[in-house]
């Protein structure tokens, strides 16, 4: 409007610094079409609102980025009382604090898991041994969103402790007929024959069904349930390699069940 009241001079495409120029040019436009301009701004001109469009819900570029809008706001006006509210806002504390209370959850249940192993081996060597499989999988999972830049959402959350609980199962299981081999044969080198040749396949199907079925939100067009089929392949195949390699290695060095006994036979 400076402009247009100024023979279209860009000289004057600017707010005018005479405060009876921009008291006058406020009028002017007020009585020309209010609802436009009360439409960003209360009547007394005391707070105005400014709109801002995001192109995507990327969990950690939505802090970056309303950090960047504090910023900003508070250098263009630095005499004024700044806040961002909105849709975004609400995501992003609500993704905080969901990532942050599953992060304590999958901790606890961790820990809760350990101490659940340890009685039912019997042994704290073995529990302990056998939750160092099923971290393995939750590390690769976390390494394969960082170098890819997936962001740790409260989507991609879900997947960590969902692993875990899998991997738990299937370690159980290794562990379990291993114990019972070695109970049979006392040689943890044939125990471990047995539970290969017993369960071995078992374990590698359910697997393979499971990440099928997983399979299916890879083709999905939303961004956060392809990353969760991914991701959850990842981690299913994770574990089923470290149950066959970390769990075996581990208990055939480390005996937690005891001393070999050489001359027991197979019954």
């Amino acid at each position: 409007m400076n402009r247009t009241l100024n023979s279209d001079s860009t000289e004057y495409y600017k707010i005018p610094d005479a405060q009876d120029m921009l008291t006058q040019l406020l009028f002017l436009y007020e009585i020309s079409d209010a609802d436009a301009l009360f439409e960003r701004m209360d009547e007394d001109y005391k707070t105005t609102f400014i709109h801002i469009e995001l192109s995507g819900y990327d969990a950690k570029k939505i802090v970056e980025d309303l950090d960047s809008a504090k910023s900003y706001a508070a250098q263009i006006f630095p005499d004024a009382k700044t806040s961002i509210v909105g849709e975004v806002v609400n995501y992003a504390e609500m993704n905080g604090k969901l990532v942050n209370g599953l992060l304590r959850s999958f901790g606890g249940s961790f820990v809760i898991i350990a101490i659940m192993m340890i009685l039912a081996f019997g042994s704290i060597k073995a529990g302990l041994i056998g939750m160092i499989p099923n971290v393995a999988p939750v590390l690769l999972i976390g390494g394969v969103m960082g170098y890819s830049g997936m962001p740790l959402d409260m989507i991609t959350m879900i997947v960590m402790p969902m692993i875990l609980g899998i991997a738990v199962d299937d370690t159980i299981h290794m562990n379990n007929h291993i114990k019972y081999g070695y109970e049979r044969t006392g040689s943890y080198k044939k125990a471990l024959l047995l539970s290969y040749r017993e369960i071995g396949k078992t374990m590698g199907m359910t697997t393979f069904i499971l990440c099928a079925m997983f399979f299916v939100f890879i083709f999905s067009p939303m961004g956060a349930l392809h990353n969760v089929g991914l991701l959850s392949i990842i981690g299913l195949a994770a574990a089923l390699v470290a149950d066959y390699t970390l769990t075996t290695a581990l208990v055939y060095v480390t005996k937690p069940y005891g001393k070999e006994k050489r001359n027991k036979q197979v019954r």
